[in-house]
């Protein structure tokens, strides 16, 4: 009996730990920018639409001391787009931040002028994420990189979102290769992507629809009278 609990014991941890593995992330900031501040590690592959998924992508905070960050994880889902960005400094000035990619081993970031996108390094996703959607970027190399990464959706869902828009659908040359990407895809990430780009055709259907309305209601606003307070030193009437 003790022989058969000792089993289900082991195969009960193995399970819970099956397709977990590590990852760490090495930063340097070595302008110092951001000393003795947090920076915000997040998950990055929600749509913009998808609020309940939005609310649960904060994964941690990670301190900047001396110039170099560092941080572990474990990661117990495949790949994903992250987001690490400034929780907020002294400066008044949009928050800094970069895209990369969480996997297993050990992942390399340096930030040497926040004005440029910075370099990621030393895994395989992330050496290519470099190469094709920060250091060389273009549309060809973007598209190069969603398609080999098609089976990893939670890489490409949040770019690849951008690119299925039914504004631009019938003008865009390209659209044929992200419905490509698209059929690489798990089936039930493209069901999600597909009833995006349903919703993004159906927007913008709707905002044709509603323009010219729109734009009467701007062209013929009322002109309202202000009444300057008593207390001025004069009362006076005055067209806005």
């Amino acid at each position: 009996m003790k022989k058969y609990l000792f089993i289900f014991i082991f195969v009960s941890i193995a399970q819970l730990f099956y397709g977990q593995e590590k990852y760490t992330i090495q930063g340097e900031l070595p302008d110092h920018s951001l000393d003795n501040s947090y920076l915000r590690l997040t998950n990055s592959s929600a749509l913009s639409q998808e609020k309940e998924r939005i609310k649960h992508l904060f994964i941690d905070s990670i301190l900047v001391v001396d110039g170099k960050f560092h941080y572990e994880g474990v990661l117990s889902q495949k790949p994903f787009l992250a987001y690490l960005y400034s929780a907020g400094t002294k400066r008044k000035m949009l928050d800094f931040g970069l895209y990369f990619i969480v996997e297993p081993g050990n992942i390399h970031i340096r930030i040497a002028n926040w004005a440029d996108e910075g370099v990621v390094s030393g895994t395989p996703i992330n050496e290519d994420y470099n190469t094709y959607m920060i250091t060389r970027r273009s549309m060809e190399n973007q598209l190069l990189f969603l398609e080999k990464y098609a089976q990893y959706p939670d890489v490409v869902r949040f770019h690849l979102s951008f690119l299925l828009n039914g504004r631009r659908m019938s003008r865009d040359p390209n659209f044929p290769k992200y419905l490509q990407i698209l059929d690489r895809m798990p089936k039930a990430d493209r069901d999600i992507l597909l009833a995006w780009l349903d919703y993004t055709i159906k927007k913008y259907e709707y905002e044709k629809k509603t323009k010219p309305l729109l734009d009467s209601i701007r062209n013929n606003a009322p002109r309202f009278i202000e009444t300057i307070p008593s207390n001025s030193s004069s009362t006076t009437m005055k067209n806005k």
